[in-house]
């Protein structure tokens, strides 16, 4: 199988690149060969095997390292395609939307921030799934419920992006997320609704501040790197 690389960059400067976000990431953490990249395929794409596949994968583990990442790649003018746990099956799974992009693999990236049992929220960061989330809830105690999609390892914060749903009042997780955290691709980080306000505590409890509400922005799309994002939990 021949290498891919990504449109309009030629192989030395895709190495170049490549050495750069090793220097980020670590080398172990950026993925070359067709093994682990196979696992970025979406197992129910309608297309031929093989027609939307990685030139590479990078797994950084925290917004500081996905700010260098957007660094290099704009530097290269090389694509990138974000996943958290890739196990959002039927809403594309893993694979880019074109070959030869550079997948960003949040799976490290996989904290329950926080459990607000008075005002029924989570915190939550991209590779967290929703059996990690209902395993968190148990371990402390929590009366809170989580509305799941179908496959428990599904992505909590993916699903809401990709405008999943399930099986409760609380089953249109897009409506029930509550505040992100995004990556532009110049860097900088923007917080939707009341997060962008200064120390607001609210961040997680209301959707809306003064001026427009732009959350959808960063669903379905490629427009940011949603670093973090508030779910609400059934009481």
């Amino acid at each position: 199988m021949s290498r891919i690389v990504p449109q309009g960059v030629d192989a030395s400067t895709f190495n170049k690149a490549l050495d750069e976000l090793a220097a980020v990431v670590g080398k172990q953490w950026v993925f070359l060969d067709e093994l682990p990249l196979s696992a970025y395929r979406d197992a129910y794409s309608p297309l031929a095997d093989g027609e939307m596949l990685p030139s590479a994968a990078v797994a950084p583990d925290g917004v500081e390292q996905i700010q260098k990442i957007l660094a290099v790649v704009n530097a290269y003018k090389i694509p990138v395609w974000t996943i958290g746990t890739g196990r959002n099956f039927a809403y594309g799974g893993p694979a880019p939307r074109k070959s030869g992009y550079v997948m960003l693999d949040l799976r490290r990236m996989n904290r329950v921030i926080e459990v607000n049992e008075k005002y029924g929220y989570a915190l939550v960061e991209p590779g967290v799934s929703y059996m990690q989330l209902y395993r968190h809830l148990r371990q402390i105690g929590s009366k809170l419920w989580i509305d799941p999609a179908a496959p428990a390892w599904g992505g909590v914060m993916g699903n809401a992006l990709e405008h999943g749903a399930g099986y409760t009042p609380y089953g249109d997780h897009f409506v029930m997320q509550c505040g992100m955290e995004v990556v532009l691709a110049d860097g900088e980080i923007v917080r939707t609704g009341q997060g962008a306000l200064a120390g607001s505590k609210h961040w997680q409890v209301t959707k809306h501040v003064a001026g427009p509400h732009f959350d959808g922005m960063f669903t379905q799309s490629n427009f940011g790197v949603v670093t973090k994002m508030g779910i609400w939990l059934m009481p």
